[in-house]
């Protein structure tokens, strides 16, 4: 197998593990990161380093990921594989510099035009998409009135219902785009110990760390995203939500085919409205 792979989220939990899976699988990697001087710092490691192209890029600023997803392409224009793996909870009501709610940004928006942008190069390698979700979308309602977030004054009910997006955004991609043989999946990677959450507030932070004792490690939560990532197409199920390397049954708001054309909808609008 050598594909051409493209990975957010790569330089800690469960994306640092990935890339590590994944890595003598692939014939190229590049990595859109926040921090350049990090991820050069943490690649120069690896023994197949040269295969890895670092992009800069800040999910959480729409002009930040148009400007890196040029820059993607100039170095293929043919994409095998893509993990949508970046995330985090912040503080309810958080902004970006573009006035979107840094949750919504971050694990939603940012994805949303990454992809979009590389449409061209994930066609032509009937690329395989995969969004790593959570069990948190199950505490989701319908978010069609608050797709943006900005309503949500609860770190865990903001980050549940992007958690819910990433599913949404999977089956809409399935809707859109299976007739040309782009596959996509969603996925739990299961309550992993990572550094995560540590931009929210006090009351949640202790939440969190107080449950991590019962956390797998980032590496056996990385199991699912490398299992979709190197199965073959027809081994698996196109638009399904995998926990535990198995098709799961999400939520019947995860599985309404209204909520998720109308996230595509809203954060077509959004772009539009910003210039994008």
């Amino acid at each position: 197998m050598n594909m051409t792979l493209v990975l957010t989220g790569s330089t800690s939990g469960i994306g640092w593990e990935t890339l590590k899976a994944l890595l003598p699988n692939t014939e190229l990697v590049i990595l859109p990161v926040r921090n350049l001087g990090k991820a050069e710092k943490m690649i120069s490691k690896l023994p197949e380093k040269d295969k890895i192209h670092l992009v800069e890029m800040d999910l959480s600023v729409m002009a930040s990921v148009k400007k890196g997803c040029a820059e993607i392409l100039k170095l293929t224009d043919s994409i095998d594989v893509l993990i949508n793996n970046a995330g985090g909870m912040f503080p309810a009501g958080k902004q970006t510099e573009e006035g979107l709610d840094l949750t919504f940004a971050t694990n939603h928006l940012g994805h949303f035009l990454l992809t979009r942008e590389l449409l061209s190069a994930l066609k032509k390698g009937k690329a395989k998409i995969i969004n790593v979700s959570s069990e948190a979308h199950w505490i989701a309602s319908d978010p069609s009135r608050d797709f943006s977030l900005k309503k949500s004054s609860n770190t865990t009910s903001a980050y549940g219902r992007a958690k819910l997006f990433n599913i949404l955004f999977t089956n809409e991609l399935k809707t859109r785009f299976e007739s040309i043989g782009i596959s996509s999946f969603s996925l739990h990677p299961g309550a992993v110990r990572t550094a995560f959450g540590s931009e929210t507030s006090g009351i949640t932070k202790a939440i969190i760390r107080a449950t991590q004792l019962f956390f797998i490690s980032p590496k056996a939560g990385a199991q699912t995203t490398i299992f979709l990532a190197i199965s073959p197409k027809d081994k698996l199920v196109n638009g399904a939500y995998y926990v535990r390397k198995k098709v799961k049954t999400p939520s019947s708001v995860a599985r309404n085919p209204k909520i998720s054309a109308g996230l595509w909808t809203y954060s077509e609008e959004i772009l539009k409205s910003l210039g994008y």
